[in-house]
């Protein structure tokens, strides 16, 4: 994920290379941004003294040790963004004290592309925190959405875990017409393309997307067929059952 934020603000000259300085644990990744970007690479001291807003972008069961590694170099006029999975503002603050400010957010992978949805929330510290600034950093990864902090974990299981609905809808459509004798480089564009399609509909138009459904359903036609099947297979509650689960982790994360 920091990969895709990294390219998404240099590519959009929100930041320049030299205003970055990546610290990793992994000396191979580092060198990696390094190459790839041209940023600079450093380690926690040179965050301390250098930077105005530091990201946290690990992976959730690495969070307690980089912030061990960050207790007590951080000072009240830096802004911490956060982007573990269910690590709340409150736990961060316990680690590294109460007069900083810290910024919760959830992009995702889309981000890649400049076509993330980034949800966040603010916490001010002692000081106010540059929140044009963190907008700014946001939007050039695509759409951003300011909420309240109990949203977070719900948001982590729609948009920081969605892409990969729609990849693995993506997936099972391209199945579906290769195990019918289409050839799998038709099906991946087509399903690609239509997915693609839809998801612009319902963007651009503004239109409910249960009302777009209900237009292209012509009664007794192909999509009313295919749409029967799926409820009687009971997509709905599939879904219903797979955001709560991702929620429901998201919230076990913070506690492990």
């Amino acid at each position: 994920m920091g990969t895709s934020m990294l390219g998404a603000w240099i590519e959009s000259g929100t930041l320049r290379p030299e205003d970055i300085l990546v610290a990793e644990r992994d000396a191979g990744k580092a060198e990696a941004a390094r190459d790839l970007f041209g940023v600079a690479i450093g380690g926690v001291s040179e965050i301390g003294a250098e930077c105005e807003i530091v990201i946290l972008a690990v992976k959730p069961q690495d969070s307690q040790p980089v912030l061990s590694e960050l207790t007590g170099v951080l000072k009240s006029s830096q802004t911490l963004m956060s982007i573990v999975a269910g690590l709340t503002v409150g736990a961060i603050r316990r680690q590294l004290g109460e007069g900083l400010s810290v910024v919760r957010i959830m992009p995702n992978m889309a981000a890649r592309v400049r076509a993330a949805v980034s949800v966040f929330t603010v916490d001010a510290g002692a000081e106010e925190p540059d929140t044009i600034g963190i907008k700014n950093l946001l939007a050039a990864m695509g759409e951003l959405e300011e909420v309240e902090e109990k949203w977070m974990d719900l948001a982590t299981a729609m948009s920081g875990s969605g892409p990969a609905y729609y990849f693995y809808l993506t997936e099972a459509l391209e199945n579906a017409c290769v195990a019918q004798g289409m050839p799998k480089e038709m099906a991946r564009k087509l399903a690609r393309e239509t997915l693609w399609g839809a998801a612009r509909m319902i963007k651009e138009t503004g239109i409910d997307p249960k009302e777009l459904r209900r237009a292209v359903s012509s009664p007794g036609g192909t999509t009313l067929a295919a749409l029967s099947e799926m409820e009687k297979a009971g997509f709905a509650e599939i879904v219903v059952k797979a955001v709560e689960a991702a929620r429901r982790r998201a919230g076990e994360l913070a506690q492990e």
